[in-house]
């Protein structure tokens, strides 16, 4: 009689454990997918254009120097360069007072297969903070203590 029921509770601790697994490999499953949904892409518009089809369906922060900027109304197309590799990039709303032809940018968005990169962000970096004098004046005075 007791060999029956130490072979009962072996079978139930085998069925707690394999039910144990599987929940921890479906805790594990989701984690991993929601981790990918969460991870963003940054890379260089060459590195972008070379190896694009690796990146459809990703979410990606491209940067490069935007050219040929062509504006109508809020929707502004135009190109983005870095290392004589470039892609045509539509961006529709409200773009940085500093975003002109031939400024640095870092555009994000989700890489399609289509030809244009529709962004959603278009961040544009001011060469001027970075030159010696080129801080605004709130800036000069704390840096001078005042």
């Amino acid at each position: 009689m007791s060999d029956v029921l130490s072979s009962r509770h072996k079978g139930v601790r085998w069925g707690w454990i394999i039910a144990g697994l599987v929940i921890a490999f479906l805790v594990i499953g989701f984690a991993v997918k929601a981790i990918d949904g969460m991870v963003t892409y940054y890379v260089t518009a060459d590195e972008f254009v070379n190896n694009r089809a690796d990146f459809e369906g990703k979410r990606m922060k491209v940067a490069g120097k935007a050219t040929q900027l062509v504006q109508n109304g809020d929707i502004y197309n135009f190109t983005v360069t870095y290392n004589e590799k470039s892609f045509p990039v539509r961006y529709q709303g409200l773009a940085p007072d500093t975003f002109k032809n031939d400024v640095d940018v870092v555009v994000e968005g989700r890489a399609q297969s289509q030809e244009t990169f529709e962004a959603s962000v278009v961040m544009a970096k001011c060469a001027s903070k970075y030159e010696a004098g080129g801080l605004p004046p709130l800036e000069q005075m704390k840096r001078q203590g005042l």
